[in-house]
C-alpha cells in the first residue's frame, strides 16, 4: 500500500498549484495517471493541485523529473488563461477530446509565458484594433476596413503572416498533438494578439486559417452562434476581395481553378466556395465542380505541383535573436528565463546552442 509523503517539510517559496496542473496537462496526463507514476493516491494529486496540500521539496523534485520541468517552473506566478471566445462554437475543437484540448490550452499558456518574457526587451508596432461589427455592413466590410488600415494593396495578400506581424501580431507554430485543432488565437491583457498555428498544415490552409482567426480577433469580444460563419466571411473577403476577384470567378473549370490558386494563393476548393457565396456560379455548376474535384482526388489532396511555399513567421525568431545576439543570453539563460530545460527550448523553438556552448557541452561529456 502506497503511503502519502510527509507534509511536515515545506518547500519555500511555495509552489503555484496552477503550474502543477499546467505541467501535468502539457504532458497529456490525467490526475490518476500522474498519481500512479508518483506512487500516491489520486486524492493526494487532486488536493495538491487544489492548493489544499503543499508537497515536500522531494516530492516537487520527483514531479519535475517525471514531467520534465525544473522545480522553478512550479513556482511561476504568471496568469493562466482558459478557453477563449472562439472555442464556444468551433465544431472541430468540440470534436476533440477533453484531454486533447487540455493539452492544447496548456501548450498555449506555456507559449504565452515565454513570449511575455521575451517581449520585455522589445517593442512591437501596435496597429491591431478591434472593430464593432454592429457599426459595419457585415464581416466583409470589416475585412475591407482591416486591409485599408494595414495599407494592403489591391488583389491577393502576398504574405498573410507578414501582414499580421507587421501590424503587431505574433504567429507561433505549435505541435498540438491533434489534427482537430488548426489554430487558436488569444489577445490577453498587456500583450499583442497571438496566433498559435498547428504544425504541418499546407500553405493554402495556413493562410485561410490565419485569416479566419484574424476575423475572430478583430470582430469578436463575446461569443455568439454566428461567429464562425462571420469569421469565414471575413476570411473570404480579406484573402479574395469580392470587387477584385469577381471577374476571375467565371467559366470555372479545374484548369482555371488551378491557375487561380497560384494567383490568389488559396485552395481550389476555397475558390469554388467563394464563387458560390458570391452567387457567381449556379448551385448546379458548383456541384459539378465539386464532383470533378472528387473524381480527380483533389478534395483530399490538391495537385502537389500547385503547392506554394509556406509563409514563415519572423517576430518570434527575431525576439530570440535579440536575446542571443544583442543581450548575450545563452541557451541556459533562456531556459532559466522560461523555467524549462534547455532541451525543451531546442525542441520547441529550434534554438540551438552556440558553438561555444556546444564545445562546453562536449567537454562536459
Amino acid at each position: 500500500m502506497n503511503r502519502e509523503p510527509n507534509q511536515d517539510l515545506r518547500l519555500q517559496p511555495r509552489i503555484n498549484p496552477e503550474m502543477l496542473i499546467l505541467a501535468r496537462e502539457s504532458r497529456g496526463l490525467t490526475q490518476s495517471e500522474l498519481a500512479k507514476m508518483l506512487g500516491v493516491s489520486q486524492g493526494f494529486v487532486s488536493k495538491t493541485e487544489s492548493g489544499l496540500l503543499e508537497p515536500t521539496l522531494d516530492m516537487v523534485t520527483k514531479l519535475g523529473g517525471l514531467l520534465e520541468y525544473p522545480v522553478t517552473f512550479f513556482q511561476l506566478a504568471d496568469p493562466i488563461y482558459g478557453p477563449g471566445v472562439t472555442e464556444f462554437w468551433h465544431r472541430k475543437r468540440q470534436a476533440a477530446t477533453a484531454r486533447q484540448m487540455r493539452r492544447v490550452y496548456a501548450e498555449i499558456n506555456k507559449r504565452i509565458i515565454h513570449v511575455n518574457r521575451l517581449l520585455r526587451a522589445a517593442d512591437l508596432p501596435e496597429s491591431f484594433q478591434r472593430f464593432d461589427l454592429d457599426e459595419f455592413d457585415g464581416p466583409a466590410d470589416v475585412a475591407r476596413a482591416v486591409r485599408t488600415a494595414w495599407n494592403l494593396p489591391q488583389g491577393p495578400v502576398r504574405d498573410v503572416m507578414d501582414a499580421m506581424e507587421g501590424a503587431g501580431g505574433i504567429v507561433i507554430r505549435c505541435d498540438f498533438g491533434t489534427r482537430l485543432v488548426d489554430a487558436v488565437s488569444r489577445w490577453v491583457p498587456g500583450m499583442p494578439p497571438l496566433f498559435f498555428l498547428s504544425e504541418g498544415l499546407p500553405a493554402d490552409r495556413e493562410r485561410l486559417t490565419l485569416a479566419h482567426e484574424l476575423g475572430h480577433i478583430v470582430m469578436h469580444r463575446t461569443p455568439s452562434p454566428t461567429m464562425e460563419e462571420e469569421a469565414f466571411e471575413f476570411a473570404g473577403e480579406f484573402l479574395t476581395p469580392e470587387r477584385e476577384i469577381a471577374p476571375y470567378l467565371t467559366h470555372l473549370t479545374l484548369p482555371r481553378l488551378a491557375s487561380l490558386k497560384s494567383m490568389w494563393r488559396v485552395s481550389m476548393g476555397a475558390l469554388i466556395t467563394r464563387a458560390s457565396r458570391l452567387d457567381l456560379i449556379a448551385p448546379r455548376q458548383a456541384r459539378y465542380l465539386w464532383m470533378q474535384m472528387g473524381r480527380a482526388g483533389y478534395r483530399e489532396r490538391e495537385p502537389a505541383e500547385l503547392d506554394f511555399p509556406r509563409e514563415e513567421p519572423r517576430i518570434l525568431k527575431e525576439l530570440f535573436e535579440i536575446h542571443r545576439d544583442a543581450l548575450g543570453y545563452s541557451l541556459e539563460d533562456l531556459a532559466s528565463l522560461f523555467a524549462i530545460h534547455p532541451e525543451e527550448i531546442t525542441r520547441t523553438y529550434s534554438v540551438e546552442p552556440t558553438s561555444t556552448e556546444a564545445r562546453r557541452q562536449l567537454h562536459a561529456i
